[in-house]
């Protein structure tokens, strides 16, 4: 923070007395929902609400605001209904409602997209069974490397569901990578 760096962070489950006191503070709060997006065969709404956080409050530093993101979806004719929550260092007034959308989708678009979706669709690294920590963060810190490595040869093979098939279907070719001979 002393940098200038900020954050906007997601609250989830794991975080059960934060996401239980960002819940409390926006109880009978309703979404004003925007307009209608139509894109991947469903029709989307959101809604944002912005509050003042204090970050003694929230046991959370530098928190001065969290957000309640309600999304309506209908699909297939049936409607859903979630709602998301957020701690951010950002003030309640620093954007629009609009632009703490673009924030939080431009999270989507980037991390969760780019990096999550290939380690969990391609690598399954969600259903990884194990609770030892230690052995959870290398893994998951392995699958980065092993992104940050790939990059320079999915020209070569298309994709990265391309890329994992050749790797799988020639047990020769992870050694040529680990040793660079793959991008001689």
């Amino acid at each position: 923070m002393e940098t200038g760096d900020e954050y906007l962070q997601q609250v989830k489950g794991n975080q059960g007395r934060l996401l239980s006191t960002i819940r409390n503070a926006f109880a009978g709060v309703r979404p004003r929902y925007g307009p209608a997006e139509k894109a991947h065969g469903r029709i989307e709404q959101r809604a944002v609400a912005i509050l003042s956080a204090c970050a003694m409050e929230y046991g959370f530093v530098y928190a001065r605001s969290i957000l309640a993101v309600w999304s309506k979806v209908e699909r297939g004719g049936k409607e859903t209904e979630t709602v998301r929550y957020y701690i951010s260092s950002h003030g309640p007034t620093d954007h629009s409602k609009a632009g703490w959308l673009r924030l939080i989708r431009g999270h989507w678009g980037g991390v969760e997209n780019r990096n999550h979706w290939s380690r969990d669709a391609i690598w399954r690294e969600d259903a990884t069974r194990s609770r030892n920590s230690n052995l959870v963060g290398n893994l998951a810190l392995l699958r980065n490397a092993l992104l940050a490595v790939v990059a320079g040869e999915l020209e070569t093979y298309g994709s990265l569901p391309a890329f994992t098939e050749a790797m799988q279907a020639d047990r020769k070719l992870p050694f040529r990578l680990i040793t660079g001979e793959l991008r001689r």
